[in-house]
């Protein structure tokens, strides 16, 4: 939304004091004043179109009040005016009752069907995930973990067992014991027996969000709570924060090693060794990286990497790539479980900015479960707020005869018989039959076969009839997008009038277009114009031919004839060139009549130009001039039909208010921004 200021100051009237021969000071009475109305930009139709309105349309049509600020008057005044004519158009549709047609209706309905859903989505929910992501994305956390693993589906006996155990991990922790050595020995993560529960840094998206929530509000050398997610409990460490380093590209050169016995690896190492020689002896490291480099996914590009960024290689490539300085620069032989590598760094890319961002920032969030979590959070509070039934009887008298190991599969299979058409949920007045369910059952993911997997799936079911629901209210509740809707509604009715009223009526009025062209034929003029024949093929040979026939004298139809009996083809094509346009045709001005270029490039096919001769400047028929003729005579239509609104609405503008338009923003501006 944009930000609201006010365009005038009230007054402030200060108390007056007199002396009247008596040292006692009176007060003199308060004058009451009346601030002065708000400027007006324009008046029409018996509204006004205040300074702060016009204010407001024209900065969301450059983008902000800012980007608006450093426009010129000119800029301004030109809006207004083309601002007030479509106001008068729309108007003049509703006049016509064109908002009261059942095809505005419809197309307006749909528009809102596609909008309202995604609009309160990304306000409501991708907005915030997104958001915390990129503030959370401009640092990179490392941390150590303690995993003990309690899935969801643990006895609450196992459950309390993996919380105690790992609490007096956490103590000993506490205590002095050393982080590292406990992961190893008793962490249940497989990677801690090698890492000692170091994960390296990473940053946010990566990590499931409890995790994540912990990683970035623990104090570095600090232990967490126990925590718990979906793989169990969890204690965690940072041991440090850095700022984001963005992302490099980068391309190696991989010899791979089994590492069973120690002749393998020296042979690995000196042919690295030989190839880092050879690259600093001046060879290029792209060609060797084909020719030498034993990973399958990158040898035949070079080694080219891509970009990446923290956390997307193995810790030791990740450091020596990110410790490169320049672009052109090579690591020293660096060794990792795949083998020796020397990595060349091609280019670095600074963490992006906040709109740089977004749209991978976007396409991440949607991924997340966290996302999910919000919407069905959303869900929640709007049931709350209209109201909410759930009959879970109903519900377990509707499947009191499935198995119970196949709760699921039969009602997806057979549907629920006789309750088929009851009521199982309420959303505020909204009622939902078990058939309704049944219909998109599979689409609500089931996650088991069970009852309870059954009322799983109905709760994600209603949920997103609850934000169905909840997005139709929208233009009630938010002002944003009811304006977005009126936009959307004023389109659709300038569209209709304009159609019937300028578009329509110019292409079907014969007798008016000729009128108009008759009284403005000396606008329509051919200049001076070369005539050129152009034959084309992706073939040399057949040019060759070409070329040989047109030296014979062989006339372009003739041209065409003998290579069809030789069941070749040329295309033949006449074209008139006026002026320059930085396309093959240009060569048409080198040439005098008769003569002709070689073969030339011509998009994805070879031409050869032949310059057939030269037009004189002439006036233009109403047929060579129609596309012309015809959008002019739509300008003067639609000028006419401006001109009689603004008779008809009484429209008056006031250019001279614009001079104080964005005068905050303005005054914000450096000099030579508004210069």
């Amino acid at each position: 939304m944009l930000p609201r200021r006010s365009l005038w100051l009230g007054l402030v009237c200060a108390g007056l004091f007199a002396a009247c021969g008596t040292p006692r000071p009176t007060t003199a009475p308060v004058v009451a004043t009346v601030p002065p109305p708000p400027p007006v930009a324009a008046e029409f139709a018996g509204e006004t179109l205040s300074l702060e309105e016009f204010e407001a349309q024209y900065a969301r049509s450059v983008g902000s009040a800012e980007v608006a600020a450093a426009d010129t008057l000119g800029a301004y005044e030109d809006f207004l005016e083309r601002y007030v004519n479509f106001r008068l158009k729309v108007q003049a549709a509703r006049d016509l009752g064109l908002d009261t047609d059942s095809s505005y209706t419809a197309e307006l309905d749909n528009y809102r069907e596609q909008l309202a859903r995604p609009y309160l989505l990304e306000q409501e929910v991708t907005e915030e995930v997104i958001q915390t992501l990129f503030d959370r994305q401009q640092e990179e956390v490392r941390a150590s973990h303690i995993l003990l693993r309690a899935t969801p589906e643990a006895s609450p006996a196992d459950t309390l067992a993996a919380f105690a155990r790992l609490s007096a991990l956490r103590d000993s922790i506490l205590a002095g014991a050393d982080f590292g050595a406990l992961a190893q020995a008793e962490s249940e993560d497989p990677s801690a027996a090698t890492n000692q529960g170091d994960l390296g840094y990473f940053s946010a998206g990566r990590m499931i969000e409890a995790f994540e929530v912990q990683a970035y509000t623990v104090p570095v050398d600090s232990v967490s709570e126990v925590f718990r997610t979906r793989f169990g409990y969890h204690v965690l460490k940072v041991t440090d924060r850095r700022a984001a380093r963005g992302d490099i590209s980068a391309r190696h050169i991989l010899i791979r090693f089994s590492g069973q016995t120690a002749a393998d690896s020296a042979a690995a190492l000196q042919t690295i060794t030989e190839l880092q020689g050879r690259i600093a002896g001046g060879e290029d490291f792209a060609t060797l990286a084909r020719q030498y480099s034993e990973d399958p996914g990158s040898a035949e590009n070079g080694g080219d990497l891509g970009f990446f960024g923290t956390g997307r290689m193995v810790p030791a490539f990740e450091q020596a790539a990110f410790a490169l300085a320049s672009p052109g620069d090579v690591s020293d032989i660096v060794e990792t479980r795949f083998g020796y590598h020397l990595i060349q760094l091609i280019e670095v890319k600074p963490p992006p900015s906040y709109d740089e961002a977004y749209p991978e920032l976007k396409r991440l969030a949607e991924r997340l479960p966290r996302t999910a979590r919000r919407r069905e959070a959303l869900a929640q509070t709007y049931q709350e707020k209209v109201g909410f039934t759930f009959d879970s009887t109903l519900v377990a008298n509707a499947v009191a005869d499935f198995p119970a190991d196949s709760v699921v599969t039969r009602a997806d299979q057979d549907g629920f018989g006789t309750f088929t058409d009851s009521t199982f949920a309420t959303i505020g007045d909204a009622g939902f039959t078990l058939g309704q369910f049944k219909e998109q059952l599979r689409a609500s993911r089931p996650t088991g076969p069970t009852l309870d997997a059954l009322v799983e799936a109905m709760t994600r079911y209603l949920a997103e009839e609850t934000i169905t629901i909840a997005a139709r209210d929208l233009e009630d509740t938010d002002e944003d997008f009811a304006r977005i809707m009126q936009e959307y509604a004023d389109g659709i009715l300038l569209f209709a009038i304009s159609e019937d009223s300028v578009w329509t009526v110019a292409q079907t009025d014969t007798t008016g277009l000729e009128a108009y062209f008759q009284d403005r034929q000396a606008s329509y003029q051919f200049p001076e114009r070369r005539r050129v024949v152009a034959y084309s093929s992706r073939v040399d040979s057949v040019l060759t031919r070409v070329a040989e026939f047109i030296d014979g004298g062989v006339s372009p139809l003739g041209i065409q004839e003998r290579l069809a009996a030789d069941s070749l083809s040329v295309r033949v094509d006449t074209v008139f060139v006026s002026e320059p346009s930085d396309t093959a045709y240009d060569r048409a001005f080198d040439l005098d009549i008769g003569d002709r270029t070689e073969p030339l490039a011509n998009r994805s096919t070879r031409t050869i130009l032949v310059l057939d001769g030269i037009e004189a400047p002439r006036g233009k028929t109403l047929e060579e001039a129609r596309a012309e003729v015809l959008t002019d005579y739509q300008d003067h239509l639609e000028e006419a039909w401006v001109a009689r609104l603004r008779e008809r609405y009484d429209a008056r503008t006031y250019p001279d208010v614009l001079a104080d338009a964005f005068a905050e923003e303005k005054a914000a501006l450096p000099e030579t921004a508004t210069e």
